[in-house]
């Protein structure tokens, strides 16, 4: 799938934050030095870059199948520590052994199939205790809208007939707008982490955040650690106060970032962070709508409060 270019893609980059944040509470970098991580860094190394400016300490691994791609990220790998893999994830999944070492897993696929389920379970199954798993699906209701009644109805059989093994209800059926949709993608993550650490084997996988978004298409992301059962509340008590938490299963939080001017930022900078009204509140100080519904605009400016800590910088710059 072709994706927009990065400086369009800023709810994707505020995705990228939320895992950095994550990571963050995972300790300090004597606890994070015990970590390495494994993702699927696409050509430009993107969340690579950042991990490592954030935490130097923290070993990376790059997982690359496609040869050309892994010919670009070799151009652009951001720093030595960095090793460049190129495997498939599969393969690289069934020799993987986490030897008791705490890992961290960014499955960011972008597509829905059934064998991504398939292969976050079998990783489940493998990490050791504390291990963070990240989980990025496609979550594109207009990929199961029909032409007619007559196609609707196959799209969304097609859809039950994948998926059967892991949907919360038989009839469950692909719903029509996007943060529904993530919901249920939300569902069948859950069903597929419970049937990968049942309760008899001691161990869980506690969520810590979930968002959707838009980025080009529909996009859910779920973020998790495994743990033991009898270790579940001081683990949920390291996350519980971040705001944008989810430790519950509860629906996954929109991501909808407006597009602002850097003056248009430091105009509200000021005024934040502000906890009540904050939608109305911004859209007063700034003095005019960023859309022409009212209601959109308020919306908007919400997300700004929520979000504008890890609001990205693009920037042009003369090389």
């Amino acid at each position: 799938m072709k994706h927009p270019p990065y400086p369009l893609r800023a709810n994707k980059a505020v995705d990228r934050f939320m895992l950095i944040e994550a990571i963050r509470r995972l300790g300090g970098p004597s606890k994070l030095a015990q970590y390495t991580y494994f993702g699927l860094g696409g050509p430009y190394l993107e969340e690579f870059r950042l991990l490592h400016e954030s935490f130097p300490e923290l070993k990376m691994v790059s997982l690359e199948r496609d040869a050309q791609t892994f010919k670009q990220q070799r151009f652009h790998q951001p720093s030595g520590p960095i090793r460049l893999r190129h495997v498939d994830f599969k393969s690289f999944l069934a020799r993987y052994d986490s030897g008791d070492k705490k890992s961290i897993f960014w499955l960011d696929y972008h597509e829905l199939e059934y064998w991504q389920f398939g292969d976050f379970m079998s990783l489940l199954g493998k990490v050791s205790v504390g291990s963070l798993v990240k989980i990025t699906l496609r979550s594109e209701p207009s990929d199961y809208i029909g032409r007619d009644e007559q196609d609707q109805e196959k799209k969304e059989n097609e859809f039950r007939a994948k998926f059967g093994a892991i949907l919360p209800r038989a009839d469950a059926a692909p719903p029509t707008e996007l943060e529904r949709f993530a919901g249920l993608l939300q569902e069948m993550v859950q069903i597929a982490a419970q049937k990968a650490l049942p309760s008899g084997t001691g161990f869980v996988y506690q969520p810590i955040s979930s968002f959707c978004y838009k980025d080009g298409d529909g996009i859910f992301t779920l973020t998790g650690i495994v743990c033991r059962r009898s270790r579940l509340k001081s683990v949920r008590n390291r996350f519980s106060n971040w705001d944008l938490a989810n430790l519950d299963w509860a629906g996954p939080k929109l991501i909808d970032v407006p597009f602002l001017s850097t003056k248009e930022r430091l105009h509200l900078q000021k005024h934040l962070p502000c906890a009540q009204d904050a939608g109305r509140r911004l859209l007063r100080v700034l003095g005019y709508r960023i859309d022409k519904d009212r209601a959109r605009a308020v919306a908007k400016m919400k997300q700004y409060a929520d979000f504008y800590r890890y609001y990205p910088h693009f920037v042009r710059a003369i090389p």
